[in-house]
């Protein structure tokens, strides 16, 4: 039998690990065996069989309280009923690495799941007390643009996966930021010595000792949804001087809708029968907190001078005045 040797938390549960999980805080909240969860590996082939989702598929198999995800290569893993996470390796030639790119988002992403919370994809910040959820399709740069805001004063909170309490608080979570070659490059970091995600992928991991990580929860602010601005015939410096700005606030019809697309993995919230969930904590969140877009520079040195001018929590600060506004200020003068 594994032996737990290993402690963590992680979107405000304890974790008991026979593996290291370094993307996780190591400062535990009070003890409570409720609050508990262990990583362990097992053998999945003495795992009970199960009477399987319409939306399971060949490598992921989901029920009621239920998730289980085989990975060619790479291994099996199963979360349940909130309170465990069960892993096998390929061979021996997998690697821990490889195990945790699973582990600890998809594999905790059901667990909270099951554990009845709000689970959506993106990356949240803290500064002052106060927390801001940034979400987005990949590539229009969250991590970049979270690794610049760390250099003007604000905290990690979690990324990739992030836990909303029904007290519209965000808790600590995955404490890693993931950069491509061409951004690590851009920002000057010794991508040479930083480990990469995956075997054969350039794409790089910053974890908890490279950057400035928060180890409690903080109330959300507010939220912005990425949109990444194309720079077309713009001179070098024009592109460098551009600024991060956001809109009008959404409707709570509009503020659901992007939640809803952000949730973490639909098909898993289907699967184990957590529609109903989802649509009662993001309507709770739509109609609690603001929500905003948030248009950034499309060039990772302009995102990167762009930090260095913008309070995220002060939406109003950055807001972008309203066209007929404007256009109507214009035709009374």
């Amino acid at each position: 039998m594994s032996t737990l040797n290993f402690q963590y938390q992680a979107f405000g549960f304890n974790l008991a690990s026979d593996i290291l999980l370094p993307e996780l805080s190591e400062k535990l909240l009070i003890a409570n065996e409720q609050n508990s969860i262990s990583v362990v590996s097992g053998n999945y082939g003495n795992w009970p069989s199960i009477k399987a989702s319409p939306h399971s598929t060949q490598c992921l198999q989901l029920a009621a309280n239920e998730w289980r995800l085989a990975l060619e290569s790479i291994g099996w893993f199963r979360a349940v009923a909130g309170e465990s996470l069960e892993y096998q390796r390929w061979d021996d030639s997998v690697s821990n690495r490889d195990l945790r790119t699973f582990l600890v988002t998809s594999g905790l992403g059901a667990l909270a799941i099951q554990r009845a919370c709000l689970v959506l994809h993106g990356t949240a910040l803290e500064r002052n007390g106060e927390a801001v959820l940034l979400l987005g399709r990949p590539a229009t740069g969250k991590s970049t643009l979270s690794w610049c805001l760390q250099q003007h004063g604000w905290q990690l909170v979690s990324s990739e996966i992030v836990v909303v309490d029904k007290n519209m608080k965000i808790w600590p979570g995955i404490q890693q930021l993931k950069l491509w070659h061409d951004a690590a490059v851009a920002l000057d970091l010794d991508w040479q010595h930083l480990p990469s995600v995956r075997r054969g992928l350039k794409r790089y991991a910053l974890l908890g000792d490279q950057l400035n990580c928060l180890e409690s929860a903080a109330p959300l602010r507010c939220i912005y949804q990425l949109m990444r601005e194309r720079q077309q015939s713009k001179s070098e410096a024009d592109v460098l001087a551009a600024s991060i700005k956001s809109a009008q606030a959404f409707s709570q019809q509009h503020a659901l809708l992007v939640l809803r697309n952000n949730a973490f993995h639909a098909r898993v919230v289907r699967g184990m029968e957590c529609e109903q969930q989802l649509f009662m904590q993001a309507s709770a969140l739509a109609r609690s907190v603001p929500f905003y877009s948030l248009r950034v520079p499309d060039g990772i040195r302009a995102m990167k001078n762009a930090c260095a001018m913008v309070d995220l929590l002060d939406p109003a600060s950055i807001q972008e005045p309203n066209i007929e506004e404007v256009n109507k200020g214009e035709s009374d003068a």
